[in-house]
This record gives C-alpha cells, structure tokens and sequence, in this order.
C-alpha cells in the first residue's frame, strides 16, 4: 500500500495540534471534542467516507489514487474557531489522511474543493473515479 508523502511533517503537525489542546484544555471546542454528538457524528462521517481518505482517493497534489485508511482524522473545513454553529454540519465534515489534513489547514487543498469531494463521497462518484483511475 502507497502512504502519502511527508508523513513525518504531518505526524509533526499532529504533535503541534495535541500540544496547543493542552494548552487550550477548556476551551469550548476541546470540550466539544469530548462529547458523545462529536464521536457519534465523527463515526458516521468516517462510515460515509469509507474509512479513505477523501484527497488520497481522489489523487490530489497530482499524486496516483491511493486508498489511505490510516491515521485519519475527521476535519472541520469551516474550523470549530470561526463558526462553532457549524460542528455537526456533514457537509463541513471530511475524512483526511494526516498529510491531506496538514494540506486542508494550510489552505493548500481549497475549502471548495473539500466540499467537491465531499459531494462525490456521498453520491459514490468518487469511489467510481477513483476505480477508473487505478484499473
């Protein structure tokens, strides 16, 4: 199986991430994470992904599909931060490796094009294409 790239970078910005929780601990959006709404929520998001994650299925960064099913994590598009009102929204909600999540925080990988992704995700084209792609 083909990882995504710069898997230690991404492991980095995982390590920034728990650090700034800890400081951050009792914040609203920490606490949020904690609760049975955002793990339910969470499970479903990944059960409606597949398990895959979104960018690597559909060969971002001009990279081969990939069928990524480690170290996910569920990413807000619209962060927690700047609309909490947003938090169980699905369509704010995709599933990302920990190199395609580095991408969606940075701005690399477009909110718009995460919503895209998330619309094939739903309707199964996504998945079809990637199918396509790899054979």
């Amino acid at each position: 199986m083909v990882v995504c790239p710069q898997k230690g970078k991404a492991l980095e910005r995982q390590e920034q991430i728990k650090d700034r929780a800890r400081k951050d601990r009792g914040s609203r959006e920490d606490r949020f994470r904690h609760t049975g709404d955002w793990k339910k929520m969470r499970e479903h998001i990944l059960h409606r992904d597949r398990r895959l994650c979104l960018c690597c299925l559909a060969g971002i960064d001009g990279t081969e599909t990939r069928y990524e099913t480690r170290d996910l994590s569920v990413h807000h598009i619209i962060p927690l931060k700047e609309d909490y009102s947003k938090r169980l929204d699905e369509d704010n909600l995709i599933t990302l490796c920990g190199y395609h999540h580095e991408q969606c925080e940075s701005g690399a990988v477009g909110r718009d094009k995460q919503r895209e992704l998330i619309e094939k995700s739903i309707n199964g084209t996504l998945l079809a294409e990637a199918g396509h792609k790899s054979g």
